[in-house]
């Protein structure tokens, strides 16, 4: 990417330029008369880019198709924890007429994972579990296990399987979007860029002022203000899990 912008990430530039463009409008009597390029048009472009940088974060269709299935696909992870419960119980009551230790079933590892939520982990884990399942089925079956406990496992294994990959198409098109807009974020970020410079400037002998057009004092502003991430963005990879941009020093 070509522009760096500070310490921010892309989706805090507006919640930046919402920041300074209200102290540009408290000042700008101080920017006209520095610049006759401070006028109406240059306030109506800079408010009309952060709205374009605005919809492009929010990619509203995505974002909601993506927490729909997110949402979906943590749910079924809850149920199948609740279902390797009961496997596990009935493991443990024929823990002696198991081929294995009960310890080595892979029920607890998975779980595990589930909790992470880690779906390749899971994957990965359940593979285990359900080998020990078809070794022991007759053992576990004295205890009172069901086989329709192992086949609902499976059918919402894949289930969440197939969430998964809607998941990673659906985070890939939002990337997408915002890398193909890059030219917005940069067009915006040069705006907030040339007033940093100038407020700081303007406003060098007030220095309560003049600290308001520093990025480094905007940043914990920011940080203050927004999540860091969105709760989804946590959980999963997330789609505006932009790399941070190098890190360059105010004039």
């Amino acid at each position: 990417m070509s522009a760096k912008y500070y310490k921010f990430r892309q989706e805090e530039l507006p919640v930046v330029g919402n920041f300074l463009l209200n102290r540009f409008k408290r000042d700008r009597v101080q920017f006209e008369d520095f610049s006759p390029e401070y006028n109406d048009d240059y306030e109506a472009n800079w408010l009309s880019q952060i709205q374009k940088v605005e919809q492009l974060n929010l990619a509203s269709h995505l974002t909601a198709d993506l927490k729909q299935i997110t949402d979906e696909m943590y749910h079924l992870m809850s149920d199948i924890v609740d279902k390797l419960d009961f496997t596990s119980a009935y493991a443990q009551r024929a823990n002696k007429s198991l081929t294995i230790k009960f310890s080595d079933f892979g029920i607890k590892e998975a779980k595990k994972e589930l909790r992470k939520k880690n779906v390749e982990g899971y994957l990965l884990r359940i593979k285990l579990v359900q080998q020990n399942v078809i070794n022991n089925l007759e053992a576990l079956k004295v205890k009172g296990y069901k086989e329709e406990i192992g086949s609902e496992i499976v059918s919402m294994t894949q289930k969440v399987k197939e969430l998964n990959e809607q998941q990673d198409e659906k985070m890939s098109e939002r990337k997408q979007l915002v890398a193909s807009n890059n030219g917005e974020f940069d067009k915006l970020w040069a705006i907030l860029s040339d007033v940093s410079r100038t407020g700081k400037l303007l406003m060098k002998k007030d220095k309560l002022k003049a600290e308001e057009y520093m990025f480094s004092h905007i940043l914990k502003r920011v940080r203050k203000s927004v999540p860091v991430e969105k709760k989804i963005e946590k959980e999963v990879a997330s789609p505006t899990n932009i790399e941070q941009q190098p890190e360059v020093v105010e004039a």
